[in-house]
């Protein structure tokens, strides 16, 4: 008897369902490509997910927060698992991802095979060779999947198709001289040590006193370790991240090796705070312990440009960024746990781009990568490794993705196309560092007005000035009062192809129902305390709205209508036909989540 066998058809595959993967996968999928996702694990969401439980960071600086895909889905989680549950957390990306018409999704399936075209044995500057399809099976079926699409996407974090199919890639640190990378802490040689594996832990209160007896493979710790990595339960921050090891070896070969390890050095910990009397931990319980590591290196991709710390520090002004970071540069110590020395850390002061050549292999033709395995340095991986940013690279292959299909071109080809990647993003809500957003020659021809006596009715321009967020430099939104309506008005009947309206969803947080910045900043929480808020939706997002629209005839048609808005961005296309002819296009925000007279909203403009 043998296996199942199926071949899949997709204009572009992804391979890795973490952050970076499905956002790829989302992005490709709504702009209209077929698109295949193959994962390894049951859910989405790679580290993020509830098997490792490692929350997403992304930029520090809190103005430039990650929208996009990642404020859609922290929005949703808001509302739909106000407690932060993290097996709800993970329903909602399953089931962000399963809506997709576009999207096939392949869970529990392990890529193992890649077939390259014939003839593919050109010189590596050529880019002639190019991927045929993957193999990868799915061992709850026991089916082999071979999957043949024109793109095809590494965001497996380990870079699976670089040994598959010889694609170019490094691996470990660089020496300082190689980049010129001059940092207060500089490798002196080149190396092949990385950042280590994290196997979490995270605490319950109960309420009462329970009791733990570690289990005789447990590795012992002393309280001096622990109280030298500062343990605390009460804090809202202690998600155990520095049980790390495996930075000095190969993170992929030896990975058993390192789990097993990791697993009896956790027990450990617990059992040194839970019984040694110095931790205060009475009254809590061993909520949470992973058995699948939390990777934050391994091999990293080739692409026509590498990206270093020192781009990462100078603000990494590209002409075709794609996407951004803002975390600091945070280089752990490679013996993890073990180590005496400590992690290397450096304040990145303003947010960075990414650009566009380090997210495409040099010598695959059709090879995309996104996420901790884009073409970086290991300095600078340590900053854009961060979740936050690796959804934000996702995003952007998706884009280019499309694009490349569009024209028929191969991903560094569609570079050419780059003004179009970068206006595809930032209409999606995606922010790029000193990109500006196109805004329609008819939405600027068009008369607007805002009824009413609120205070945007003096401001009204700013609704459609290309910014849709505060910054350092850029104040933008206008408070419209709720009820009234905002107008546009054209000299003749003209067919809209598409509306977009941002709304405020409150970056800084102040209005989710609580005050601790983890809670404020985490869509996932580590310890879960007895006074644990319950939060809500940002009480500055427009709840219930509606767009109207008046056609030649004078009548009064609804375009959009919700009363439960969970969307900061949001995008409506209209249908192209030829009665879509409207005279006016009015928006009436009706209530705020926070049930105030007035909602603040940055963008209204049509298309």
């Amino acid at each position: 008897m043998s296996l199942n066998e199926k071949i899949l058809q997709a204009d572009l595959c992804v391979v890795g369902g973490g952050i970076a993967g499905t956002y790829a996968a989302i992005t490709a999928a709504r702009l209209g490509l077929k698109t295949v996702l193959i994962h390894e694990r049951p859910i989405f969401g790679g580290n993020a997910s509830g098997e490792i439980r490692m929350w997403i960071c992304g930029a520090q600086q809190r103005l430039y927060k990650e929208a996009g895909l990642q404020e859609e889905f922290e929005i949703v989680n808001y509302y739909f698992n106000p407690a932060k549950n993290h097996y709800l957390n993970d329903a909602l990306l399953y089931r962000a991802v399963e809506r997709e018409k576009n999207l096939t999704a392949l869970l529990n399936c392990t890529c193992f095979a890649a077939d390259m075209q014939s003839g593919d044995t050109q010189p590596a500057d050529t880019q002639n060779a190019k991927i045929q399809s993957v193999t990868a099976y799915q061992m709850t079926t026991q089916t082999l999947y071979r999957v043949q699409a024109k793109y095809f996407a590494d965001c497996s974090g380990d870079s699976i198709l670089a040994p598959l199919t010889g694609a170019h890639y490094m691996y470990g640190r660089e020496a300082a001289e190689e980049y010129g990378e001059h940092t207060e802490r500089p490798h002196a040689v080149r190396d092949r040590k990385t950042m280590g594996n994290s196997l979490l832990i995270q605490a319950r209160d109960v309420g009462h006193k329970v009791q733990f007896t570690a289990p005789d493979f447990a590795e012992k710790v002393s309280v001096q370790k622990l109280k030298e990595k500062g343990v605390s339960l009460e804090k809202t921050s202690e998600n155990f991240w520095y049980i790390e090891l495996g930075g000095n070896v190969d993170t992929i070969a030896e990975a058993e090796t390192l789990n097993r390890r990791l697993l009896a050095l956790c027990l450990g910990v617990w059992d040194t705070i839970k019984n040694s009397g110095e931790f205060n931990a009475e009254n809590f319980d061993l909520e949470f312990l992973g058995f699948l590591p939390a990777k934050r290196e391994s091999r990293r991709m080739k692409g026509d440009y590498v990206l270093t710390a020192n781009d990462i520090l100078s603000s990494g002004n590209f002409a075709d960024t794609v996407a951004y970071g803002g975390w600091g540069l945070d280089d752990h110590n490679p013996d993890g746990f073990d180590g005496k020395e400590s992690n290397y850390n450096q304040v990145v002061h303003n947010v960075y781009g990414i650009p566009y050549r380090c997210l495409y292999s040099e010598n695959i033709g059709n090879l995309f990568f996104a996420g901790r395995n884009i073409s970086a340095t290991h300095l600078a991986t340590s900053s854009a490794r961060v979740m936050g940013t690796c959804g934000c690279i996702g995003q952007a292959v998706g884009a280019a993705a499309f694009v490349a299909n569009r024209y028929g071109l191969l991903p560094r080809a569609a570079g050419k196309h780059i003004g179009e990647i970068q206006q595809l993003l930032l209409m999606r809500d995606c922010y790029l560092p000193r990109v500006d957003r196109k805004v329609s020659s008819l939405c600027k021809k068009a008369l607007l007005t805002v009824t009413g006596n609120g205070s945007g009715a003096t401001d009204a321009e700013l609704l459609r000035d290309g910014f849709d967020r505060n910054t350092e430099t850029v104040q933008t939104g206008v408070k419209l009062k709720n009820g009234a309506a905002t107008i546009y008005e054209f000299e003749t009947p003209q067919k809209i192809n598409g509306i977009k309206i941002v709304f405020d969803s409150d970056f800084l947080r102040e209005t989710v129902g609580t005050n601790d910045s983890c809670e404020k900043f985490h869509s996932t929480r580590c310890n879960i305390l007895q006074n644990s808020p319950v939060l809500r939706v940002p009480q500055t997002l427009a709840k219930s709205f509606i767009v109207t629209g008046e056609t030649a005839a004078g009548d009064t048609v609804t375009i959009f209508e919700t009363s439960r808005n969970l969307k900061r961005n949001v995008l409506l296309p209209l249908d192209d036909k030829a009665e879509n002819a409207y005279k006016k296009i009015a928006l009436t925000v009706r209530e705020n989540y926070g049930r105030t007279n007035e909602t603040n909203v940055f963008t209204f403009e049509i298309y």
